[in-house]
């Protein structure tokens, strides 16, 4: 073989090398995206490696993979296995007897029951609390003082809790504001939170306006980002601080997006029923009889509850 065949030879190798490795840098970025645990610093590493040794890299790198997937690779089916506490808590079967003998928080504060109140409130401290925060609310105004030093405790957790995910959000929304996805989130959790009876009536004003001004912001930027609950929540909780002024604001808007939602009849009965607004409830009821909207059996008794307040 000649120098100038040697040399040819020699640039096919480098040539068809360079391609593997780089075949393997474009392959790890492709992965990479797909499986987010996946790190583009190993296909990095390992195409640096095949690049500067031509021949022997991509080899070892290939008798590597085959052997491993021989004798290590046990193809354990991960479908099947799981860490989910769900999976376990089916073969927990509830204690009925237990859930039976337990009264309601608010009969046990009543009847002043410290046994089972207590046994209530532990069985909530449990669980997860925040499902029953209005639950625990409702302790602390038991004359029993180790039930009340329980709830006290449970609702400053609940609290501290609150506070360091309302931080959290407005870091993730202080990077981008017009993320929709967190954006949706944050409300949510506002209209969650804000639902139950934990704040202080100057707390629940504050975050009603955070709320208010979130909803206000996404609404300027995509309006199609807010949901039917979104606007009726808001409402709902604007009119609950005795905002009625920037409620009004957003009843057009809730009307002009969702105008054959039953849940925007629901709220605008509900408010204009709530300000003693005579005129435009029996409007916008009319209007809803003659829509084609199906009326589900909670607002047809809300109507028959509300009309003859109204009348």
């Amino acid at each position: 073989m000649t120098t100038r065949q040697e040399l040819i030879t020699l640039l096919i190798i480098v040539i068809i090398n360079t391609l593997i490795a780089l075949g393997y840098f474009l392959f790890g970025i492709y992965d990479t995206r797909r499986h987010e645990e996946h790190r583009l610093t190993k296909y990095t590493i390992l195409s640096i490696f095949m690049f500067l040794c031509p021949i022997a890299g991509p080899v070892v790198l290939a008798l590597g993979t085959i052997m491993y997937h021989i004798f290590f690779d046990s193809s354990i089916d991960l479908a099947a296995v799981t860490f989910s506490k769900e999976r376990v808590d089916i073969l927990d079967h509830p204690d009925v007897e237990s859930e039976i003998n337990l009264v309601p928080m608010e009969e046990a504060i009543i009847i002043d029951d410290k046994e089972n109140l207590r046994q209530l409130l532990l069985t909530v401290l449990r669980g997860d609390i925040s499902k029953s925060i209005n639950a625990v609310t409702k302790a602390l105004n038991s004359a029993d003082s180790e039930a009340s030093h329980y709830a006290a405790s449970a609702i400053m957790d609940i609290n501290n809790e609150f506070q360091n995910t309302l931080q959290k959000f407005h870091a993730q929304l202080e990077s981008d504001p017009n993320d929709k996805e967190v954006n949706q989130l944050f409300i949510e959790y506002l209209i969650k939170m804000l639902n139950t009876n934990f704040l202080s009536d100057l707390e629940l004003r504050t975050y009603v306006y955070t709320l208010s001004q979130t909803c206000q912001s996404v609404y300027d930027f995509d309006k199609t980002f807010m949901k039917t609950m979104y606007y009726s929540n808001l409402i709902n909780l604007l009119v609950r601080i005795g905002d009625i002024q920037s409620a009004h604001l957003w009843v057009p808007r809730l009307l002009a997006e969702f105008p054959d939602d039953m849940e925007t009849y629901r709220c605008l009965l509900k408010f204009y029923y709530t300000i003693h607004d005579k005129e435009n409830f029996f409007k916008h009821l009319e209007r809803l009889k003659k829509s084609d909207i199906a009326i589900d059996k909670d607002l047809l008794e809300l109507i028959r509850i509300y009309q003859p307040s109204v009348s």
